[in-house]
C-alpha cells in the first residue's frame, strides 16, 4: 500500500477524506495548512498528497509547485470547493496529478488516489530502471578498461577472459571483424570464419545500419561519440536482436581499429517496449476515468444518459464487446439490465431480470470478493453457473464482475464480457474497471440524491401549505448565533448558566439580538397586527418587549440543558404596541440540533385566559387575605404575624431561587397557615400567661384545623399541605404528625424558620419581644438538625446583609 497525505482546512474533510483512503489500506497522514504539510512531506515523504487549493497562508497550488520542487515524482491531487476552469487550468500546469470538486464521494477519491499510487509506482520503476542502467555502464566501463589493461599485461589471462566472457567481444577493422570471441559467434549465430570474413555491415539491421556505421567511422577519425550504443543484429537464423555496444579506439597490429564489448540486451527491451504499452494503456485507462469524472450526466441525476457514457468509454478503452450494469431488486430477489452495450454494433439496450437466487454461488463470490475476475468464464467455478445460458450461446470468454455499492450494500453489478477466448486480464484493466463500477456508483448515488430532492421539493410544498395555512402562529428562526455564543461559555469553563446570567444580565440582550426571524406565516402577521408578511419581517426583530426577559432566561437555560422541545406562557406585544400573552412552543426540527439554526416556533394568543387568570387570581387573593385578618381578629396579641411570617418566608424563598410558582404558593400558604386558631378558644389565644399542657395540646391541634379547613378549596398550590406541616421538625420533634427530613415539603420548611423568627421578634402575651438576635441564634442552633440548613442559611444572609427586614405597618 501507498503513503498519502492529505492537506485541507476544514477538519471534517480531512478525516472523511482519510477514512476513505484507509478503506484501501493506505496509510494517511492529515495537516491543516502547507506549512504542516510540508513538514510532514519531509518526514514521511508519501506517494500522494491531497490537498485544497484554499489554504492559510500558503495555497494549494503553491504547495503543489514546493512539493516537486523537491520530489517530481510524487503525485499531487488538487481538490478545491469552489470549481473553475482557470484554477483547473493553472493546478494542470503545476503538474497536478488530477483536479477534483467538492463535494467528492468516498468512491472518487479512493479511485483517484488508486490511480495516482500507480502512476507513482511506475515513475519509481522508470528511475529505478535509470539507476541500475547508470550503475550497469559503469560497471561495464570498469569492465573494458580492466579487460583491456589485462590483455596489455598478458597474452594469456587476455586469452582466458575474452574466451570466457558472457559479452561479445570482437575487433572492428577496415569494415571486418578480424578477431572475436565466442560469445560473440553464441550471440550472433554465425561461424568465427563468417565474422571474420564478411563485411560486419551485413550483419547490422537495415533500419540501424547506417547510423551504426556513421558513430563508427566518426569514432575512428576521433570524433566524440556516446559512451554506449544500442541496435539490432540480424542472426544468422533470420532472428534480431538488441545489442548494448561499449566501444574504444585501439591500435591492431599497427592500424587503428576498436574494441568493442557488447552484451544480449533483447530481453531488456522487450520488457521496456512491454512497459512502454502497458503506460499508454494505464494512461489512457486514466484519461478515460479522468475524463468520465467530469462528465455531468454523473451528477446531474440522469442515470440513463451516465450508465450509456461509462459503458461505451470503458468497452473503447479495454478493447471488449459487452459491458453490462445490473441493478439489485432486493424485494424480488432478481436485478435489472440498466445498461447493456454492445461496441460492434454500437447499440444500447436494458430490461433483461434474471433471477439472483438461482446462482448461489455466483452471488456468495461477489458478496465476498467484491469483484470476480474470471479469464476463463465459462471454467471459473464462481460464474460457470452462466455458461450454459448465456456464455457459450453469447460467445463470451472471460468477465469482470465487480459489485456496486451503495451504502456500503451491494446494489447493482457492474460488468465487462470478452467475446472470444479466454482473456488473461491485466492488473491495471481490473483496477480500471474497478474505478468504473465507483463511478457507476457515483452515478446510482447522484440519481438516488436527485429522486430524493424531488421527493424533498414536493414534501417543501406540501409543508409549506401547511405552514401558510395554520390556525397558529408559526415562526422559523435561526437560533445558530445563540448556540455559538452557549457554546463559547461553556469553553470558558461555565457551568451553571443561571447563576452567569444573574451575574451578566447583559447577556440575555446580546442573545435576543442574535435571533433572526426566517420566515413566519399569515397567521403570526395577523397576531401581531403587521400589515403584511414583509412589514412583519423587517420590524419582528425590534419588537421584544423588555417584560418578555425573564422567560427568554429560562428559553436560553433550557437550551443550555440539550432541551429541544419545551412550553412556556411569555408575554408578547404587537407591532403597534398592545401587550400579548402568548402559550409558545420552541422546538428543534430533526437534523439541526448540533447548530440550532433553524427552530420552530409556534405561538398561540392566550391573552384572554390570562387575564382571566389574573382576575381570579386577584379574587382568590383578596379571599385569601380576607380569611388570614379574620384569623388575626380572634388574637389581638399577635395581630399582623401572618403577612410578617408572609413576607420573610417569601424573601427566603426567593434566595433559595426557588420558581415563581412555588413562590406564589408559599405566599398564599403563609397568609393562612393560623386559620386553624379559629377552632381555638379565645381565651386560650389571648392568655397572658404560659399555657397550661392541656391548652397547650389544643394550641398544637390548629395545623390539623387549618387543613381541614382548607382541603376542600382548590388551590393552584398545595396550601393545606403547608399548613398542616408548618409546625413540623427536621429530626421529628415536631407536631402534629412528627414528620422528619424530606418528607416536609418545602415550602412548609421555610414557613417553619419564618414562623420562629417572627415569633421570637415579637411581642407576645405571656413575654416581651425578644428580637432579631436571640430569633437568628435560636434557628442557627437547630441547623440541620430541626431546621432545613439552607432555609436557615438563606435567612441568615437576608438579615445580615440588612436585605431584610419586618414591616412595622404589618403589626
Amino acid at each position: 500500500m501507498a503513503k498519502v497525505l492529505i492537506v485541507d482546512d476544514e477538519r471534517s474533510i480531512r478525516t472523511t477524506l482519510s477514512e476513505f483512503v484507509k478503506e484501501d489500506g493506505h496509510d494517511v497522514w492529515t495537516a491543516e495548512n502547507a506549512t504542516d504539510g510540508l513538514r510532514l512531506f519531509s518526514e514521511v515523504a508519501p506517494d500522494v498528497v491531497v490537498t485544497d487549493i484554499v489554504l492559510p497562508r500558503v495555497d494549494g497550488i503553491t504547495l503543489l509547485r514546493r512539493i516537486h520542487e523537491q520530489s517530481p515524482e510524487t503525485q499531487v491531487v488538487v481538490i478545491t470547493g469552489e470549481p473553475t476552469v482557470d484554477t483547473a487550468a493553472e493546478a494542470v500546469r503545476q503538474g497536478a496529478f488530477d483536479y477534483l470538486a467538492k463535494p467528492i464521494t468516498g468512491g472518487e477519491i479512493r479511485a483517484t488516489v488508486a490511480s495516482a499510487v500507480r502512476v507513482k509506482r511506475l515513475a519509481d520503476d522508470r528511475l529505478r530502471l535509470a539507476l541500475e542502467n547508470l550503475r550497469y555502464r559503469s560497471h561495464l566501463e570498469e569492465e573494458v578498461t580492466r579487460t583491456a589493461g589485462e590483455l596489455r599485461a598478458s597474452e594469456a589471462r587476455y586469452r582466458a577472459v575474452v574466451e570466457h566472457a558472457t559479452e561479445a567481444i570482437f575487433i572492428a577493422q577496415d569494415g571486418v571483424i578480424p578477431f572475436a570471441n565466442a560469445a560473440a559467434t553464441t550471440i550472433s549465430g554465425r561461424s568465427m570464419e563468417e565474422l571474420r570474413t564478411r563485411p560486419f555491415a551485413d550483419l547490422l539491421h537495415p533500419d540501424d545500419r547506417a547510423p551504426v556505421l556513421d558513430a563508427y567511422s566518426g569514432q575512428l577519425e576521433g570524433s566524440q561519440v556516446p559512451d554506449f550504443d544500442e541496435f539490432r543484429i540480424v542472426c544468422a537464423d533470420g532472428s534480431v536482436k538488441w545489442l548494448r555496444l561499449w566501444s574504444v579506439v585501439i591500435d591492431w597490429e599497427g592500424r587503428r581499429a576498436s574494441l568493442n564489448v557488447a552484451r544480449d540486451v533483447t530481453e531488456h527491451k522487450l520488457l521496456e517496449e512491454r512497459e512502454r504499452l502497458r503506460q499508454a494503456r494505464v494512461h489512457g485507462m486514466d484519461a478515460t476515468l479522468v475524463s468520465l469524472a467530469m462528465q455531468p450526466a454523473l451528477y446531474e441525476g440522469d442515470l440513463e444518459a451516465a450508465l450509456r457514457v461509462i459503458a461505451e468509454r470503458v468497452a473503447d478503452t479495454i478493447d471488449v464487446e459487452r459491458v453490462e450494469v445490473w441493478i439489485g431488486d432486493e424485494d424480488q430477489g432478481a436485478a435489472s439490465c440498466a445498461e447493456l452495450f454492445l461496441r460492434t454494433l454500437r447499440r444500447h439496450a436494458q430490461g433483461r431480470k434474471p433471477s439472483l437466487t438461482v446462482h448461489p454461488t455466483y452471488s456468495a463470490a461477489l458478496q465476498a470478493e467484491r469483484a470476480i475476475i474470471a479469464s476463463d468464464a465459462c471454467g471459473d467455478p464462481r460464474t460457470s453457473e452462466y455458461a450454459e445460458a448465456h456464455f457459450i450461446p453469447l460467445g463470451i470468454g472471460a468477465v469482470i464482475d465487480v459489485a456496486v455499492r451503495l451504502g456500503g450494500a451491494v446494489a447493482g453489478i457492474f460488468s465487462v464480457e470478452h467475446v472470444g477466448p479466454p482473456r488473461a486480464w491485466e492488473p491495471e484493466e481490473v483496477d480500471f474497471v474497478k474505478s468504473a463500477a465507483a463511478l457507476v456508483s457515483v452515478a446510482m448515488e447522484s440519481s438516488e440524491r436527485r429522486r430524493m430532492e424531488q421527493a424533498l421539493e414536493q414534501s417543501e410544498a406540501e409543508y409549506r401549505a401547511l405552514f401558510e395555512d395554520s390556525p397558529a402562529s408559526v415562526f422559523v428562526e435561526d437560533f445558530s448565533g445563540i448556540k455559538r455564543r452557549l457554546d463559547e461559555l461553556r469553553a470558558q469553563g461555565v457551568v451553571d448558566l443561571g447563576a452567569y446570567l444573574d451575574a451578566h444580565p447583559e447577556f440575555v440582550d446580546d442573545c435576543i439580538r442574535e435571533i433572526r426571524v426566517v420566515d413566519a406565516n399569515e397567521a403570526a402577521v395577523r397576531m401581531h397586527h403587521a400589515t403584511d408578511k414583509a412589514d412583519f419581517l423587517r420590524r419582528i426583530g425590534q419588537n421584544f418587549p423588555p417584560t418578555g426577559k425573564s422567560g427568554f432566561r429560562d428559553r436560553l437555560c433550557a437550551i443550555w440543558r440539550g432541551d429541544r422541545v419545551f412550553d412556556m406562557v411569555a408575554q408578547d406585544r404587537a407591532l403597534d404596541g398592545n401587550p400579548l400573552y402568548t402559550a409558545i412552543r420552541w422546538s428543534v426540527p430533526p437534523g439541526h440540533e448540533e447548530t440550532l439554526d433553524r427552530v420552530l416556533l409556534s405561538k398561540t394568543d392566550v391573552t384572554s385566559v390570562v387575564e382571566s387568570e389574573r382576575k381570579a387570581r386577584r379574587t382568590l387573593d383578596g379571599v385569601i387575605e380576607a380569611i388570614g385578618r379574620a384569623t388575626e381578629s380572634r388574637d389581638p396579641y399577635t395581630a399582623g404575624h401572618q403577612r410578617l411570617v408572609t413576607d420573610l418566608a417569601v424573601a427566603i424563598a426567593g434566595e433559595l431561587r426557588l420558581e415563581e410558582r412555588v413562590i406564589d404558593g408559599i405566599r398564599a400558604a403563609g397568609l393562612l397557615h393560623d386559620v386553624g386558631k379559629l377552632a381555638i378558644p379565645a381565651e386560650i389565644l389571648s392568655k397572658p400567661s404560659v399555657l397550661s399542657r392541656m391548652e397547650m395540646e389544643l394550641m398544637k391541634g390548629h395545623p390539623e384545623a387549618g387543613y381541614e379547613i382548607l382541603k376542600t378549596v382548590d388551590f393552584p398550590w398545595p396550601v393545606p399541605k403547608i399548613v398542616l406541616e408548618h409546625h413540623e421538625r427536621l429530626d421529628g420533634t415536631g407536631y402534629p404528625r412528627g414528620l422528619d427530613g424530606a418528607a416536609i415539603c418545602i415550602e412548609a420548611r421555610i414557613l417553619a424558620v419564618a414562623d420562629v423568627v417572627e415569633a421570637m421578634a415579637s411581642h407576645r402575651p405571656y413575654r416581651p419581644a425578644l428580637g432579631i438576635g436571640p430569633a437568628i441564634e435560636e434557628i442557627v442552633k437547630g441547623r440541620g438538625t430541626a431546621y432545613d440548613a439552607d432555609v436557615v442559611d438563606a435567612c441568615v444572609r437576608l438579615f445580615r446583609e440588612s436585605r431584610f427586614t419586618f414591616r412595622v405597618e404589618a403589626r
